[in-house]
């Protein structure tokens, strides 16, 4: 992928605090990063603007936010008339902050807000995530997978099964591997699944403590899939990738949620012969709500360590797909031999740029998170004095390789197969079976 154009990361990291004021003109609004809130209404101001100036969605979304300007400044310029035995409540400073962002577009977005006046600490804060679905499961991803890797290890050939399930360590993502039978003696399957996009961070990680008990476990099921250098991508015959015999292959990022870009070209790309155009990007080139760039091509390349020949790849995704996983669907399902079957993804594609640095201006691109990240990473209490606050939302617009909008939508599966919780408690995963029904008939 072209690093120079397009990021995905999990954090935007920027330092900032803020006022500005719909009423000025542009020109004189500034950076909503570099001015102090000192109280509620221009905690709204700032934040009011840094989001008129550098949403990226504002062609396609629906909400009026003119009209949520005058709906919600009297509200917190109500907050700071209060008298001082009436303190504003959590509930009323959440609620006011849930209506300003209900319904927004960008599914990555996510705000948290601190009062510093009025409120008792340890009540002063809100936060709002208003990303919707109609797909959610009614059970945990956890339970899910749980019954998932139950009804996987039914498939597995017996002694194929390479496991790694870490509890909440981060960057070490739980992976699973396995061969199942093919349609016809001696036909193989390779099936690998992995829960976020932290694979070559874990492999970077192991390289500095060789010697951890956990070095290995963690990292043999995507060895076992790619070979040694699954980092850089699949290794001739060290792996089952190219392995002859495997007459198929299933990615399974259900219940992954993202990660970095960095692992896309390795373990995405390398599935592939040839670089292959995912989608179109685009960023804001100024404060205006339409001021924006042309649309760039997302082009995931091939690394020199790849799959040797075609073979059916199929994807399995679900609503608990998000982000990297969407992108990884994406690119599975624009190769010639790739399929996704499943469910719609989550529809949080939207790119987010990742810095590395605390001192990362809101107008590098126009667009993208603002407000204070050590706030957002370490809490109030360095900020008390200020009305402190955080908006994490998506740098780049992205759309697919037909210019088809997935932001707030998902991706959309070549085969429909729903998620069926009362098959899997029976200890059957629908969806697996179909990936392998796919694989072994070719429909």
């Amino acid at each position: 992928m072209r690093k120079d154009a397009f990021f995905y990361g999990l954090l935007l990291l920027v330092t900032l605090s803020n006022v500005s004021c719909r009423k000025e003109p542009l020109e004189n609004r500034g950076n909503p990063n570099n001015l102090i809130c000192k109280n509620y209404l221009s905690q709204f101001e700032a934040i009011w603007s840094g989001m008129d100036q550098g949403y990226v969605f504002w062609d396609r979304d629906t909400v009026d936010w003119d009209a949520r300007y005058e709906e919600f400044r009297p509200i917190f310029a109500a907050f700071d008339a209060r008298p001082a035995n009436k303190p504003v409540t959590q509930i009323e400073y959440m609620e006011a902050y849930t209506g300003l962002f209900a319904g927004l577009l960008d599914h990555h977005l996510a705000g948290r807000f601190y009062a510093a006046k009025g409120i008792p600490h340890g009540q002063c804060e809100a936060f709002v995530s208003p990303g919707t679905n109609d797909y959610y499961h009614s059970v945990s991803n956890s339970e899910a997978l749980r019954l998932q890797l139950k009804a996987l290890r039914k498939k597995a050939i017996p002694g194929t099964l390479v496991e790694y399930s870490p509890n909440n360590d981060y960057g070490n993502p739980g992976s699973y591997f396995c061969l199942i039978p093919g349609a016809n003696d001696g036909e193989l399957i390779a099936y690998f699944r992995f829960t976020n996009f932290f694979m070559v961070q874990m492999h970077q990680k192991y390289q500095w403590y060789p010697n951890s008990p956990d070095s290995q476990k963690a990292q043999a099921p995507a060895r076992a899939f790619y070979g040694p250098l699954y980092n850089e991508g699949i290794t001739t015959e060290a792996g089952y990738a190219n392995n002859d015999s495997v007459v198929g292959i299933i990615i399974d990022v259900r219940g992954n949620g993202g990660g970095s870009v960095e692992d896309l070209e390795p373990l995405i790309g390398s599935l592939s012969q040839s670089p292959t155009l995912v989608g179109y990007t685009r960023v804001k080139e100024g404060y205006g709500r339409l001021d924006y760039s042309a649309w760039s091509e997302s082009v995931v390349n091939c690394p020199a360590l790849h799959l040797n020949k075609q073979k059916p790849i199929v994807v399995l995704a679900d609503v608990t797909s998000v982000s990297c996983a969407e992108l990884a669907t994406m690119l599975i399902k624009a190769l010639p031999n790739g399929t996704f079957i499943g469910e719609r993804t989550y529809g949080a594609i939207g790119g987010l740029y990742s810095g590395g640095s605390t001192n990362i201006y809101h107008d590098l691109f126009y667009s993208g998170c603002f407000g204070d990240y050590e706030y957002f990473e370490n809490g109030p209490d360095p900020y008390r004095d200020n009305f402190s606050y955080y908006v994490y939302t998506s740098t780049f617009h992205m759309v697919d390789n037909t210019y088809g909008d997935v932001e707030g939508v998902g991706v959309q599966p070549d085969i429909e197969i729903r998620f069926n919780l009362n098959r899997l408690d029976e200890g059957t995963d629908n969806q697996l079976d179909r990936a392998i029904r796919f694989i072994r008939v070719g429909h």
